[in-house]
C-alpha cells in the first residue's frame, strides 16, 4: 500500500510540475523587451548553478 502511494505522490508531483511550468510560461508578460527575458533566464541558470559553485 506504501509504494502505492509513494508512486501516486511521485505522479501527482510531475504533473504539477508541468502545469506550474506550463502556466508560468504563459504569463510571463509579452511586453518586456527580449533581452530583459534572455537575462532573466540566464539568471535562473546560474542561481540553479551556484548552489554547486564551491563544492570540492
Amino acid at each position: 500500500m506504501l509504494i502505492i502511494l509513494i508512486a501516486i505522490a511521485v505522479i501527482f508531483s510531475m504533473f504539477a510540475e508541468l502545469f506550474y511550468g506550463y502556466f508560468a510560461d504563459r504569463h510571463q508578460p509579452g511586453w518586456v523587451r527580449p533581452e530583459v527575458n534572455e537575462h532573466a533566464a540566464i539568471m535562473r541558470q546560474l542561481g540553479r548553478m551556484r548552489s554547486n559553485r564551491f563544492e570540492f
